[in-house]
């Protein structure tokens, strides 16, 4: 059986393009499916797209988009790369944080707050500098350090005026005093880490932006295990794992279900690693279809 894979996609970039090109050198013509031209039918769950599809990888670049995108193609008996469950807790730094705590990986000091007052109760409890962090987001999006009392009541404040129903929802973190200057991702496919990156910001121009300077890293015994777990407690996939160093310790921060590779370098390397796991799950698709 022609094996029958979709990239659901909102821009063709570079990341998307590696994958296509992984695709056909595995011998699988992908079907591009664009999300903002892909129509779910909810009475009949089916997808009205350009071609069938028995597996569908995941790489729209708005959260929402994706999350029910995924749980739509599910509903279509469609196998997901990654799940509409994965891509709802790692779109959601609260939930993720609790599912790090429920698998016991070790992650920072959080706590919740829902009104201006108890976020500045809850920071004085933490004690500064602390992290405030918006629920969903990634690239450091809106993420502030507050190091004093001056500077968190001006952002927490200016956070409450917004008025938007998130913007309610104050997510603090502390703030981890010995770390490095680097932070590691790990990327996941299935039950491996492939590969281990350090990420450090600056000034200068490098692989990945204009702040960021990516280095080869080491898959340890440590990484390897807290990454695996992290993935796992998240549901697992085809996942980024971000991890820091606090002296002697290593934490996990957060999880991407969408993972970046071209602005890393690393497209080359990971795309065809990623291939050929959404492939082992359309042959798990057949396999279930026989049985």
């Amino acid at each position: 059986m022609a094996k029958k894979l979709g990239i659901l996609y909102s821009q063709l970039r570079d990341d998307e393009k590696a994958l296509i090109e992984a695709a056909r050198k595995q011998g699988v013509e992908p079907v591009l499916l664009r999300a903002e031209e892909t129509i779910f039918d909810m009475q009949d769950n089916r997808v009205i797209a350009p071609g069938e599809v028995e597996v569908v990888i995941e790489r729209t670049v708005d959260h929402f988009v994706a999350l029910y995108s995924l749980l739509l193609f599910e509903r279509a008996g469609v196998r997901t790369v990654n799940s509409s469950d994965v891509a709802r807790i790692c779109g959601d730094k609260l939930l993720t944080t609790l599912a790090f705590q429920d698998a016991g990986v070790p992650t920072p000091r959080t706590e919740i707050a829902f009104s201006a007052e108890t976020a500045l109760q809850s920071i004085d409890d933490l004690g500064y500098p602390v992290m405030l962090k918006p629920l969903t987001g990634d690239k450091g999006a809106l993420v502030a350090r507050l190091n004093d009392y001056d500077a968190a009541k001006a952002v927490i404040e200016h956070k409450d005026r917004l008025g938007q129903h998130d913007h309610s929802i104050y997510y603090l973190q502390e703030y981890l005093q010995n770390r490095p200057g680097r932070d590691i991702r790990a990327f996941v496919v299935g039950n491996e880490v492939v590969k281990a990156v350090y990420l450090i910001a600056n000034k200068a121009t490098s692989s990945a932006d204009l702040n960021q300077t990516v280095i080869e890293c080491a898959v340890t015994a440590e990484i390897e295990q807290i990454a695996l777990a992290a993935a796992r407690a998240v549901g697992g996939g085809v996942l980024a794992v971000d991890l820091i160093e606090d002296g002697d310790r290593l934490v996990a921060i957060e999880v991407d279900y969408t993972i970046e590779m071209s602005a890393l370098g690393l497209a080359e390397e990971l795309a065809p690693r990623i291939i050929a796991y959404a492939l082992s799950e359309q042959a798990e698709y057949d396999t279930d279809l026989v049985d």
